[in-house]
């Protein structure tokens, strides 16, 4: 079991975007509070340690019989938000007042000294309270105020970042932090131009393309499922045409002078197509589409 919960010297940070920009600070902690995170963590370790898994992938939900996904550290798209969070305890430290007017992505807490071998339990939460919503407490037996923000934590993580591997216990806060920022969603022209120098796409289909990968998350996981796939480089016209008449899809409207025609109308059918989303009923012969697969 890895240890490094509770063994290793800790730091509790919180991190917010500013556009593609992420900024990360160290709050400062007291000993039970630390104390009582890290036996969160700890929790985080022994699902991790003695639960089941499988491989990441965008196409894939995560079921409710895993306890967690497994990934590579090249899931983590948001590289901003992720030098944020491994610069751990040389950040600087957090004004009380600057957490005003903030809306955090995260709180992590960082476990071990060595920059290349830490251990990152982060949580998709902003876990600032602000006196301005009336929060009043008793202190000296007295009603009063609060007068400066004040932090709340729950007693579960989301994500756990290791030196060689992203262990996920919550799929969808995942991909909100690291592969649906404005930081990932500037790479979708490049996305794009990438899935048309592997199949070549008509005039204005890259640019459409880019815009819908910007708009919509779903189109967003199967390109990514797609570009991960392996077999772009098997796949030519023709084969692309007999795939689409097995499916009763018109390779005359997705196909013109062999390159895919990305548009309103075609995209759904080409993108179903090649993230082999589509199959046919065994008894009924009905056409059918996933939206998105759980994988056995």
């Amino acid at each position: 079991m890895d240890d490094s919960s509770t063994t290793q010297p800790s730091t509790l940070i919180v991190a917010w975007r500013m556009g593609k920009k992420a900024h990360g600070r160290v709050v400062k902690a007291g000993g039970d509070v630390v104390d009582q995170l890290r036996s969160y963590a700890a929790a985080a370790d022994e699902k991790t340690d003695s639960g089941s898994s499988r491989d990441y992938d965008p196409n894939d939900e995560q079921d409710e019989e895993l306890d967690f996904l497994t990934a590579d550290r090249e899931e983590l798209l948001d590289t901003a938000l992720l030098e944020q969070v491994q610069k751990g305890a040389s950040l600087p430290k957090v004004d009380p007042e600057e957490l005003r007017g903030k809306t955090l992505a995260l709180y992590a807490l960082v476990t071990g000294t060595d920059p290349d071998n830490l251990t990152i339990y982060i949580r998709k939460k902003n876990p600032v309270q602000l006196a301005k919503k009336g929060l009043v407490a008793i202190f000296d037996d007295t009603l009063s105020r609060v007068e400066k923000p004040i932090l709340a934590f729950d007693s579960f993580f989301d994500v756990v970042l290791k030196s060689d591997r992203v262990e996920i216990l919550h799929q969808k806060n995942f991909e909100l932090l690291f592969k649906e920022s404005e930081a990932v969603l500037a790479s979708t022209q490049q996305w794009a131009e990438e899935l048309d120098e592997e199949l070549p796409i008509a005039i204005d289909g890259v640019d459409f393309l880019a815009q819908r990968l910007r708009e919509n998350s779903v189109i967003r996981r199967r390109v990514l499922s797609i570009r991960k796939s392996g077999y772009l480089d098997n796949l030519t016209p023709d084969i692309l045409r007999e795939k689409m008449l097995e499916r009763k899809l018109d390779p005359d409207v997705l196909i013109k002078d062999d390159c895919l025609v990305f548009n309103k109308e075609t995209e759904r059918d080409i993108l179903l197509l090649l993230n082999e989303d589509l199959w046919t009923g065994d008894f009924s012969g009905e056409q059918y589409s996933a939206t998105r697969k759980a994988r056995r």
